[in-house]
């Protein structure tokens, strides 16, 4: 229905070089390959991580949240139950990704197990303000919405269950370093009227004739 489709290992670029590109169309100035996309996104992410850290220190301090009530165990068990949930909703996150785009293309779901890592590949081309949607998509849903719902209170009638949520929230934020990268390259070099593609590893923009 969704035309999303699983394609197991990546291996390589010609995998998914695949349709066509545009003549007109200028290359994202980005890095070539996953493990710089990491640490770029993490470089330019840094700052906005240690702010939410900071906004958590002040959370428990103003609210005078206290953690005497749980014990080791409790706390052991909480953080494995976060953890647990933050590796099975990365493949929600793809998934986020892959329903953020047009439904009725093709999006592609693929794996690179030696860099631990998954993604979506579409070469279908989009507006400037749904890529920036597409990118963003999974870490708004499963990292700054709980987030905010935790700084606001909302699990705080549970200690356990507060303390669960906040590192499930900050593991998804800060799983999500790669798509911050794509958010400022697309914010950066993209002017407001042009059309974002992926082409291979890289991704494009350009005007519409």
């Amino acid at each position: 229905m969704y035309n999303i489709k699983y394609m197991g290992k990546y291996k390589g670029e010609s995998q998914i070089l695949n349709g066509q590109l545009p003549k007109q169309a200028i290359q994202y100035k980005e890095p070539n390959n996953i493990t710089s996309v990491f640490l770029m996104g993490g470089l330019i992410s840094l700052p906005i991580i240690i702010i939410l850290i900071v906004l958590i220190i002040i959370k428990i301090q103003v609210g005078n949240i206290s953690f005497e009530n749980i014990n080791a165990e409790n706390l052991l068990i909480s953080t494995m139950i976060a953890i647990v949930l933050s590796i099975v909703s990365l493949i929600v996150h793809e998934f986020l990704h892959a329903f953020s785009y047009p439904k009725n293309v093709v999006k592609e779901i693929w794996v690179k197990p030696d860099e631990l890592a998954a993604f979506v590949y579409c070469n279908a081309p989009v507006s400037k303000k749904k890529f920036i949607w597409i990118v963003l998509c999974p870490n708004v849903v499963l990292g700054f919405i709980p987030y905010v719902l935790w700084i606001q209170g909302v699990f705080d009638f549970n200690p356990l269950v507060s303390h669960a949520i906040i590192i499930f929230a900050m593991m998804n934020i800060i799983s999500g370093i790669g798509d911050y990268l794509n958010f400022y390259l697309t914010i950066k070099q993209v002017p407001k009227n042009a059309l974002v593609q992926n082409y291979g590893f890289h991704t494009y923009w350009f005007l519409k004739k």
